[in-house]
Protein backbone atom coordinates (compact mmCIF):
# COMPACT_ATOMS: atom_id res chain seq x y z
CA UNK A 1 0.00 0.00 0.00
CA UNK A 2 1.41 3.00 -1.03
CA UNK A 3 2.49 5.74 1.85
CA UNK A 4 1.83 9.68 1.55
CA UNK A 5 4.04 10.46 4.69
CA UNK A 6 6.98 8.05 6.53
CA UNK A 7 6.55 10.59 9.49
CA UNK A 8 2.50 11.14 9.98
CA UNK A 9 3.36 12.27 13.87
CA UNK A 10 5.25 15.31 12.74
CA UNK A 11 4.33 18.71 11.26
CA UNK A 12 6.30 18.93 7.93
CA UNK A 13 6.05 21.48 5.60
CA UNK A 14 7.39 19.36 2.40
CA UNK A 15 7.11 21.18 -0.92
CA UNK A 16 9.84 22.50 -2.67
CA UNK A 17 10.64 26.14 -2.07
CA UNK A 18 11.95 28.05 -5.54
CA UNK A 19 15.54 29.63 -5.75
CA UNK A 20 15.02 33.41 -5.54
CA UNK A 21 18.13 34.98 -6.65
CA UNK A 22 18.30 37.32 -9.71
CA UNK A 23 21.67 37.52 -9.16
CA UNK A 24 24.00 34.42 -8.65
CA UNK A 25 27.18 34.83 -7.88
CA UNK A 26 29.08 31.41 -8.97
CA UNK A 27 26.12 29.25 -11.22
CA UNK A 28 24.67 31.19 -14.22
CA UNK A 29 21.15 32.49 -14.23
CA UNK A 30 20.51 29.20 -16.36
CA UNK A 31 21.58 26.93 -14.01
CA UNK A 32 19.19 28.33 -11.45
CA UNK A 33 16.72 28.42 -13.81
CA UNK A 34 17.52 24.66 -14.29
CA UNK A 35 17.14 24.15 -10.25
CA UNK A 36 13.85 25.37 -10.07
CA UNK A 37 12.72 23.50 -13.24
CA UNK A 38 14.40 20.62 -13.25
CA UNK A 39 15.73 20.04 -9.52
CA UNK A 40 19.17 19.87 -10.33
CA UNK A 41 22.88 21.09 -11.64
CA UNK A 42 25.25 18.61 -12.66
CA UNK A 43 27.99 19.06 -13.23
CA UNK A 44 29.77 21.45 -11.78
CA UNK A 45 33.83 21.36 -11.49
CA UNK A 46 35.43 22.00 -8.16
CA UNK A 47 38.53 19.92 -7.64
CA UNK A 48 41.61 19.84 -9.82
CA UNK A 49 42.61 16.67 -11.10
CA UNK A 50 45.39 16.10 -8.18
CA UNK A 51 42.94 17.19 -5.55
CA UNK A 52 40.08 14.66 -7.39
CA UNK A 53 43.35 11.99 -6.17
CA UNK A 54 44.00 13.52 -2.91
CA UNK A 55 39.77 13.06 -2.38
CA UNK A 56 39.82 8.97 -3.19
CA UNK A 57 43.47 8.42 -1.20
CA UNK A 58 41.82 9.62 2.11
CA UNK A 59 38.62 7.57 1.23
CA UNK A 60 40.32 4.60 0.45
CA UNK A 61 42.64 4.23 3.87
CA UNK A 62 39.35 5.71 5.65
CA UNK A 63 37.35 2.83 4.25
CA UNK A 64 39.96 -0.26 4.35
CA UNK A 65 40.10 0.56 8.22
CA UNK A 66 36.16 0.49 8.21
CA UNK A 67 35.90 -3.01 6.90
CA UNK A 68 38.63 -3.97 8.91
CA UNK A 69 36.50 -3.73 11.59
CA UNK A 70 33.38 -5.12 10.16
CA UNK A 71 31.56 -1.92 9.04
CA UNK A 72 30.47 -2.21 4.94
CA UNK A 73 31.15 0.35 2.13
CA UNK A 74 28.02 2.01 3.52
CA UNK A 75 29.12 3.10 6.76
CA UNK A 76 30.73 6.16 6.52
CA UNK A 77 28.07 7.89 7.64
CA UNK A 78 28.01 11.33 9.55
CA UNK A 79 31.56 10.72 10.59
CA UNK A 80 32.46 14.45 9.47
CA UNK A 81 32.41 15.02 13.31
CA UNK A 82 34.88 13.50 14.00
CA UNK A 83 37.42 13.26 10.55
CA UNK A 84 39.01 16.20 9.25
CA UNK A 85 39.29 15.08 5.71
CA UNK A 86 35.42 15.05 5.94
CA UNK A 87 34.92 18.30 7.47
CA UNK A 88 37.35 20.06 5.45
CA UNK A 89 35.54 18.76 2.29
CA UNK A 90 31.97 19.89 4.25
CA UNK A 91 33.54 23.30 4.52
CA UNK A 92 35.26 23.71 1.36
CA UNK A 93 34.89 27.18 -0.06
CA UNK A 94 34.19 26.34 -3.65
CA UNK A 95 31.76 23.85 -2.91
CA UNK A 96 29.88 26.80 -0.29
CA UNK A 97 29.75 29.16 -3.17
CA UNK A 98 27.16 27.41 -5.24
CA UNK A 99 24.87 26.39 -2.45
CA UNK A 100 24.87 30.34 -1.06
CA UNK A 101 23.94 30.90 -4.82
CA UNK A 102 20.58 28.40 -4.02
CA UNK A 103 19.80 29.17 -0.52
CA UNK A 104 21.47 32.00 0.63
CA UNK A 105 24.12 33.45 2.83
CA UNK A 106 23.83 31.01 5.99
CA UNK A 107 24.75 27.48 5.38
CA UNK A 108 23.90 25.39 7.70
CA UNK A 109 24.91 21.23 7.93
CA UNK A 110 24.00 18.07 10.06
CA UNK A 111 24.53 15.31 7.19
CA UNK A 112 26.98 13.63 5.27
CA UNK A 113 27.38 9.70 3.46
CA UNK A 114 29.92 8.28 1.30
CA UNK A 115 27.52 6.07 -1.14
CA UNK A 116 30.42 3.46 -2.37
CA UNK A 117 28.96 1.01 -4.28
CA UNK A 118 32.06 -1.68 -4.90
CA UNK A 119 32.57 -3.55 -8.10
CA UNK A 120 29.86 -6.45 -8.50
CA UNK A 121 27.49 -4.30 -5.73
CA UNK A 122 24.63 -5.71 -6.35
CA UNK A 123 22.35 -3.50 -3.93
CA UNK A 124 20.84 -0.46 -5.43
CA UNK A 125 19.15 2.50 -3.97
CA UNK A 126 15.62 2.68 -5.52
CA UNK A 127 13.63 5.76 -6.77
CA UNK A 128 12.69 7.81 -3.39
CA UNK A 129 13.18 11.56 -2.72
CA UNK A 130 15.12 12.45 0.60
CA UNK A 131 12.73 14.46 2.04
CA UNK A 132 10.59 11.61 2.61
CA UNK A 133 13.29 10.36 5.00
CA UNK A 134 14.19 13.49 6.77
CA UNK A 135 12.66 15.00 10.35
CA UNK A 136 13.25 18.20 8.99
CA UNK A 137 10.96 21.22 7.95
CA UNK A 138 10.73 23.34 5.70
CA UNK A 139 12.50 21.22 3.16
CA UNK A 140 15.34 23.31 2.12
CA UNK A 141 17.85 20.68 2.09
CA UNK A 142 20.28 21.16 -1.04
CA UNK A 143 22.46 17.93 -1.49
CA UNK A 144 25.97 17.97 -2.91
CA UNK A 145 27.36 14.74 -4.44
CA UNK A 146 30.78 14.69 -4.82
CA UNK A 147 32.84 12.25 -6.96
CA UNK A 148 34.89 10.38 -5.74
CA UNK A 149 35.23 7.98 -8.34
CA UNK A 150 34.88 8.42 -12.07
CA UNK A 151 31.46 7.92 -12.46
CA UNK A 152 29.79 6.07 -15.95
CA UNK A 153 26.63 4.14 -17.25
CA UNK A 154 28.11 0.84 -16.28
CA UNK A 155 28.81 1.24 -12.76
CA UNK A 156 25.29 2.30 -11.06
CA UNK A 157 25.30 6.55 -11.25
CA UNK A 158 23.12 8.31 -9.18
CA UNK A 159 20.04 8.75 -11.76
CA UNK A 160 17.14 11.30 -11.32
CA UNK A 161 13.46 12.42 -12.44
CA UNK A 162 13.55 16.34 -13.70
CA UNK A 163 10.82 17.95 -12.39
CA UNK A 164 9.54 15.50 -9.94
CA UNK A 165 10.33 17.55 -7.28
CA UNK A 166 7.34 20.10 -7.96
CA UNK A 167 5.10 17.20 -7.16
CA UNK A 168 5.56 17.61 -3.52
CA UNK A 169 4.90 14.07 -1.27
CA UNK A 170 5.21 11.67 -3.79
CA UNK A 171 3.73 8.49 -2.88
CA UNK A 172 6.23 5.39 -1.82
CA UNK A 173 6.43 1.79 -0.48
CA UNK A 174 8.34 0.05 2.23
CA UNK A 175 11.33 -1.81 0.47
CA UNK A 176 11.53 -5.37 0.23
CA UNK A 177 14.22 -7.51 0.73
CA UNK A 178 14.06 -8.67 -2.10
CA UNK A 179 15.03 -5.31 -4.15
CA UNK A 180 17.85 -5.18 -1.96
CA UNK A 181 17.61 -1.43 -1.94
CA UNK A 182 20.47 0.16 0.37
CA UNK A 183 17.88 2.73 1.83
CA UNK A 184 14.02 1.72 2.88
CA UNK A 185 11.50 3.14 0.27
CA UNK A 186 10.42 2.69 -2.91
CA UNK A 187 8.90 4.69 -5.51
CA UNK A 188 7.15 2.35 -8.18
CA UNK A 189 5.99 4.73 -11.06
CA UNK A 190 8.76 7.39 -11.31
CA UNK A 191 8.25 8.29 -14.76
CA UNK A 192 4.63 9.39 -13.74
CA UNK A 193 6.18 12.52 -11.81
CA UNK A 194 8.99 13.72 -14.13
CA UNK A 195 10.69 13.32 -17.53
CA UNK A 196 12.84 10.49 -19.29
CA UNK A 197 15.64 9.54 -16.30
CA UNK A 198 18.63 11.07 -16.49
CA UNK A 199 21.96 9.60 -15.19
CA UNK A 200 25.22 11.64 -13.88
CA UNK A 201 28.26 10.72 -15.66
CA UNK A 202 30.91 12.65 -14.09
CA UNK A 203 34.46 12.32 -13.36
CA UNK A 204 36.16 12.24 -10.14
CA UNK A 205 36.64 16.19 -8.16
CA UNK A 206 32.91 16.74 -10.05
CA UNK A 207 29.95 17.80 -8.19
CA UNK A 208 26.31 17.47 -8.79
CA UNK A 209 23.17 19.42 -6.77
CA UNK A 210 19.58 17.98 -5.79
CA UNK A 211 17.03 19.72 -3.79
CA UNK A 212 16.02 17.18 -1.42
CA UNK A 213 12.76 16.67 -3.49
CA UNK A 214 13.91 15.33 -6.34
CA UNK A 215 13.09 12.15 -7.13
CA UNK A 216 16.34 9.77 -7.36
CA UNK A 217 18.25 6.88 -7.54
CA UNK A 218 20.87 4.30 -9.15
CA UNK A 219 20.89 0.81 -10.40
CA UNK A 220 23.55 -1.60 -8.97
CA UNK A 221 27.22 -1.47 -10.20
CA UNK A 222 27.64 -4.84 -11.86
CA UNK A 223 31.40 -3.42 -13.30
CA UNK A 224 34.73 -4.19 -12.46
CA UNK A 225 35.23 -0.62 -11.05
CA UNK A 226 34.38 1.04 -7.75
CA UNK A 227 31.59 3.64 -7.99
CA UNK A 228 31.73 6.18 -4.86
CA UNK A 229 30.35 9.84 -4.00
CA UNK A 230 29.91 11.54 -0.87
CA UNK A 231 27.19 13.51 -0.31
CA UNK A 232 27.05 16.81 1.92
CA UNK A 233 24.04 18.01 3.00
CA UNK A 234 22.93 22.16 3.62
CA UNK A 235 19.89 23.69 4.25
CA UNK A 236 19.52 27.52 5.50
CA UNK A 237 18.98 28.39 9.38
CA UNK A 238 15.02 28.39 9.36
CA UNK A 239 15.25 24.05 9.24
CA UNK A 240 13.82 22.81 12.44
CA UNK A 241 14.16 19.11 13.40
CA UNK A 242 12.74 16.99 16.47
CA UNK A 243 15.35 14.57 16.32
CA UNK A 244 18.28 14.44 19.05
CA UNK A 245 20.96 13.48 17.02
CA UNK A 246 20.27 16.07 14.03
CA UNK A 247 19.77 18.87 17.11
CA UNK A 248 22.73 20.36 16.00
CA UNK A 249 24.30 21.52 12.95
CA UNK A 250 27.57 23.33 11.76
CA UNK A 251 27.21 26.80 10.69
CA UNK A 252 29.55 26.21 7.55
CA UNK A 253 29.08 29.89 6.10
CA UNK A 254 27.62 33.16 7.47
CA UNK A 255 25.84 33.41 10.44
CA UNK A 256 22.78 32.13 12.80
CA UNK A 257 20.44 34.75 13.16
CA UNK A 258 18.54 33.15 16.04
CA UNK A 259 21.78 32.14 18.24
CA UNK A 260 21.33 34.58 20.62
CA UNK A 261 17.39 33.91 21.65
CA UNK A 262 18.02 29.99 21.10
CA UNK A 263 20.95 30.61 23.94
CA UNK A 264 18.72 32.50 25.98
CA UNK A 265 16.41 30.06 26.30
CA UNK A 266 18.40 26.75 25.93
CA UNK A 267 19.35 26.41 29.92
CA UNK A 268 15.20 26.39 30.69
CA UNK A 269 14.66 23.77 27.89
CA UNK A 270 17.11 21.62 28.86
CA UNK A 271 16.03 21.43 32.42
CA UNK A 272 12.42 21.11 31.62
CA UNK A 273 13.19 17.90 29.22
CA UNK A 274 16.41 16.51 30.60
CA UNK A 275 18.02 15.05 27.73
CA UNK A 276 15.86 16.33 24.49
CA UNK A 277 18.45 18.83 23.72
CA UNK A 278 21.48 16.76 24.05
CA UNK A 279 24.23 18.17 21.62
CA UNK A 280 25.09 16.88 18.42
CA UNK A 281 28.95 16.20 19.79
CA UNK A 282 29.27 12.81 21.90
CA UNK A 283 26.03 11.23 20.36
CA UNK A 284 27.03 8.35 18.01
CA UNK A 285 26.97 9.78 14.31
CA UNK A 286 27.05 5.74 13.08
CA UNK A 287 23.75 4.15 13.94
CA UNK A 288 24.59 3.67 17.79
CA UNK A 289 27.30 1.22 16.79
CA UNK A 290 30.51 3.31 17.68
CA UNK A 291 31.83 5.65 20.54
CA UNK A 292 34.77 8.09 19.79
CA UNK A 293 37.61 6.00 21.04
CA UNK A 294 36.61 3.58 17.97
CA UNK A 295 37.00 6.26 15.52
CA UNK A 296 40.96 6.73 16.44
CA UNK A 297 40.93 2.47 15.49
CA UNK A 298 39.10 3.47 12.02
CA UNK A 299 40.28 6.65 10.88
CA UNK A 300 43.59 7.38 12.88
CA UNK A 301 42.20 10.76 12.86
CA UNK A 302 40.32 11.65 16.06
CA UNK A 303 38.88 15.00 16.51
CA UNK A 304 37.27 16.77 19.38
CA UNK A 305 35.44 19.93 19.44
CA UNK A 306 37.13 22.60 18.59
CA UNK A 307 40.22 20.71 17.33
CA UNK A 308 39.62 22.20 13.82
CA UNK A 309 39.92 25.35 14.66
CA UNK A 310 36.25 26.38 14.54
CA UNK A 311 35.02 29.48 15.78
CA UNK A 312 31.54 29.77 14.82
CA UNK A 313 29.31 28.08 16.92
CA UNK A 314 27.16 25.60 15.62
CA UNK A 315 23.11 25.86 14.97
CA UNK A 316 20.70 24.54 16.87
CA UNK A 317 17.64 23.02 15.05
CA UNK A 318 15.56 22.21 18.07
CA UNK A 319 12.28 23.86 18.63
CA UNK A 320 9.94 22.96 21.52
CA UNK A 321 6.44 24.85 21.76
CA UNK A 322 6.93 26.00 24.93
CA UNK A 323 10.23 28.48 23.84
CA UNK A 324 9.37 28.24 20.47
CA UNK A 325 7.57 31.14 20.24
CA UNK A 326 9.91 33.48 22.18
CA UNK A 327 12.50 31.99 19.92
CA UNK A 328 10.46 32.94 16.73
CA UNK A 329 10.49 29.53 15.98
CA UNK A 330 6.77 29.35 16.09
CA UNK A 331 5.84 28.42 12.69
CA UNK A 332 7.45 24.94 12.65
CA UNK A 333 7.29 23.95 16.22
CA UNK A 334 6.48 20.56 16.90
CA UNK A 335 5.79 18.53 19.89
Amino acid sequence: MALTDALPEMQREIRFFPVKNDEPKHLSKAQVEQYNTQGYVCPLHVFTPEEAVANRRYFDEMMEKAKAAGHNSYSINGWHRHCKGIYDLLHDRRILDYVEDLIGPNLVSVMTHYFSKDPGDSKQVSWHQDASYWPLTPSKVVTIWLAIDDVQEQTGPMTVIPGSHLHGQIPFEHSTEEEQNVLGQSVHDPLKWGGEPVPFIMQAGQISMHTDMLLHGSRPNLSDRRRCGLTLRYMPPDVRTREERRANGYICRGEDPEAEAVAEHYEEARQLLPGRLCPLWGLDPVSGSLDADDYEVLTGSPYPEGAFGETIPKHRLFAFPFFGAACGFAPTCFS
